[in-house]
């Protein structure tokens, strides 16, 4: 039985190459262009959500690519919040240097 306790955060969610079909779930203008595990994981703790990188992980639409996840601990905020701010976060590290 999976953990409930946590919540999965796709790379695919902040892609800007991707559709919203293809899987991303932040607007356009929020996304980035080839998003990493690390940079998603550093957003996340810099909202001290305690990420959890696994990297062989596949998302279920592409499953022939094993690009990996990252697991946050779950807060009493819409995903959809948490995924702006996580978003937003990686813009800032990626303008910054």
């Amino acid at each position: 039985m999976p953990k409930t306790d946590r919540i999965v955060i796709w790379p695919i969610y902040f892609d800007s190459t991707a559709s919203r079909n293809d899987g991303r779930r932040v607007a356009r203008r929020n996304a980035v262009k080839s998003p990493a595990l690390d940079e998603i994981a550093a957003a996340a703790k810099m909202l001290d959500l305690d990420p959890v990188i696994e990297q062989t992980k596949a998302y279920p639409a592409s499953w022939w690519e094993k690009r990996g996840r990252v697991l946050i601990t779950k807060i009493d905020t819409p995903k959809s919040s948490i995924l702006r701010e996580i978003a937003s976060r990686i813009r800032k590290m990626r303008s910054s240097g």
